[in-house]
């Protein structure tokens, strides 16, 4: 895991995080690797923006409850999705991702 600093400036701080999905035993419809960069702004939003290989580019908005990721709003490739349209792959990258932001592996 890198941390780097904001790419627009401000104070907002970021973590990137590289997720073998085999590894993580996400399977079935999914890429071998994603990548995503959470940005935490002054407000504590999270941003949690999700890449893989011939796939679309999501970004979450979202919040740590209870140690658990808690999305608020879901984009793709920069537009607005309903919660049913996220690929399973998508949301368990999520999972991982919070529970490494909470101190998991």
């Amino acid at each position: 895991m890198a941390s780097k600093q904001p790419v627009h400036g401000g104070s907002a701080q970021t973590k990137e995080f590289g997720i073998d999905l085999s590894i993580e035993r996400i399977r079935g419809r999914s890429p071998n690797h994603a990548r995503a960069v959470v940005s935490v702004d002054a407000n504590s939003t999270l941003r949690v923006e999700i890449e893989a290989a011939n796939e679309y580019d999501w970004q979450l908005d979202a919040r740590m409850v209870n140690g658990s990721l808690d999305i608020t709003r879901i984009f793709c490739e920069g537009d607005s999705v309903h919660d049913a349209d996220v690929p399973d792959w998508v949301r368990r990258v999520a999972k991982v991702v919070g529970e490494r932001l909470d101190g998991g592996t």
